[in-house]
């Protein structure tokens, strides 16, 4: 009976490790393609899965990749009350948080473009489960936020990812779709531009 039992418990191990894999194989980016990983080459640790990609499979909620965090985001960890450890990233991408990006675009409000690795984001991100991660959302994450920042993060990261093109198309779409039942993204003058 007992080796019965080890043999069942390592054929579910193998059978959820497989299927996590398959999964993780299978997740879509918020264009509806596969979603691509964030880091790069030989980048250390960046908030990511043990594949590079921004999926919150191992238990984070990082879904947002900055391509390049200390240079094109300065400061982003201190703007945002956390310890340095953004500026000491070099060349590195990470992947944040939602609440993190929100806060700091409607700190800085610099409206950089070109920031994000938005083929790595995943489609989960734009996404209703994903915006009230928390009992408040990400409006009130770390004690540090501004009045509907979730507004200000959710424009800038489609100020960086939308372009107009047929790629976009699926992002507008998934962009509208989950902004109809949130209150303070469909009054804001994106969506009444990209959705009505």
């Amino acid at each position: 009976m007992f080796y019965k039992l080890v043999i069942f418990i390592l054929f579910l191990y193998l059978f959820l490790k497989k299927n996590k894999e398959a999964f993780q194989n299978n997740l879509l980016n918020i264009y509806d393609e596969p979603l691509q990983i964030c880091k790069q080459d030989n980048m250390s640790n960046g908030s990511w899965d043990n594949k590079g990609k921004c999926s919150e499979l191992d238990g984070g909620v990082h879904q947002i990749c900055i391509k390049n965090i200390s240079n094109n985001t300065k400061d982003f960890s201190n703007q945002t009350g956390q310890s340095d450890w953004s500026n000491k990233r070099n060349n590195d991408n990470h992947c944040v948080c939602l609440g993190a990006w929100s806060l700091y675009n409607t700190k800085i409000k610099d409206n950089k473009n070109n920031i994000l690795k938005c083929d790595a984001i995943p489609k989960n991100a734009l996404s209703k489960k994903y915006i009230s991660k928390f009992s408040q959302g990400w409006n009130k994450w770390n004690g540090l936020e501004l009045d509907d920042q979730i507004v200000n993060g959710v424009e800038a990261l489609m100020n960086n990812c939308y372009k107009n093109n047929q790629q976009s198309i699926k992002l507008k779409n998934n962009f509208c779709e989950f902004s109809k039942d949130i209150k303070s993204l469909n009054n804001s003058k994106l969506y009444k531009n990209l959705c009505n």
